[in-house]
């Protein structure tokens, strides 16, 4: 079953997954503009680009490649109202011209458009006694797709709070980008040394929100498959969860078999889960907290 969603969800999902073609037509329709406005507002800043041009690239025809489209591409993100690079991110790598063009498996994979592919990814999330969100620490070992690869892209929903970002293993935060109606944060992971074809960098980062989270639940959309995906939530010790379970669904909502199972919570207040060769689609856990807990709401996401 497929489920619909309204365009700013739906453009929330796309900015985070691609592709370009799809993020674009749709971050158009939530702007409310026709191309000939969107041609003649980047024309004023200087960036002119024609309306067949435009609608090539919302249709997939064709993608901004040359310096000048990049060019207006940035100034038509701060038009559409978008984060920094929430377009041009997508694009990845330069395609191929001429006759042998051919689709470059690792290059889709690495979606992020930073010649990174994801192989694995640790999230350990930190709730709070009322049952909300209070930090997030994040473990991710990636393989360059192409040389001297010195950055992430990290793009994370965020909701309505507005999370502090740092870095704790191997890599600095560079420029960030949030794009609050969506709740979507878009910040630069900069590596400490650049790395080369085929090798490997794990970086760790943290995310520590000014106060718990409404929502009662965490997860992650993967846009290519990801070979190792773990999952640890801590609760309050005390004020442990009546109830935990992990979901999943595949691309756009679509229901996967034997995607929602109730999660145990151990002893220690730790409740797991793990996914191999998972995805493109979405995976977390939600819980519900007594009524009785400070701030709770017994309603997840």
């Amino acid at each position: 079953m497929l489920t619909i969603y309204p365009p700013r969800e739906e453009l929330a999902d796309l900015l985070v997954t691609g592709p370009f073609a799809d993020a674009l037509r749709v971050a158009i329709q939530v702007r409310g503009l026709s191309l000939e406005r969107l041609q003649h507002r980047l024309k004023v800043r200087g960036a002119p680009i024609s309306v067949t041009a435009l609608s090539y690239w919302q249709s997939g025809r064709r993608r901004p490649e040359r310096p000048e489209s990049l060019m207006a591409l940035a100034h038509l993100e701060d038009v559409l109202g978008l984060p920094t690079a929430a377009l041009s991110r997508l694009l990845g790598p330069p395609r191929p011209r001429g006759r042998s063009r051919r689709r470059d498996k690792s290059a889709r994979a690495a979606w992020d458009g930073s010649g990174l592919v994801l192989t694995a990814q640790h999230d350990r999330v930190d709730v709070a006694p009322c049952g909300g969100v209070r930090g997030i620490r994040s473990r991710q070992v990636m393989q360059a797709s192409t040389a001297d690869v010195d950055r992430w892209i990290l793009c994370q929903e965020t909701g309505s709070a507005q999370p502090a970002l740092t870095a704790v293993r191997s890599c600095r935060v560079g420029r960030i980008a949030r794009e609050r109606t969506n709740g979507v944060l878009v910040a630069e992971m900069l590596f400490d040394e650049p790395i080369s074809t085929g090798e490997s960098i794990a970086i760790e980062y943290e995310l520590i929100y000014p106060h718990p989270t409404v929502e009662h639940t965490h997860f992650r959309r993967f846009g290519e498959r990801v070979h190792d995906y773990v999952l640890e939530i801590r609760f309050a010790a005390e004020s442990p969860p009546s109830s935990c379970e992990q979901f999943s669904s595949g691309p756009a909502g679509t229901e996967m078999s034997g995607g929602t199972r109730p999660a145990p919570v151990d002893d220690g207040g730790y409740a797991h889960a793990a996914a191999l060769d998972f995805g493109p689609g979405l995976y977390g856990m939600r819980w519900t907290v007594a009524a009785n807990a400070s701030g709770s709401s017994t309603q997840g996401k």
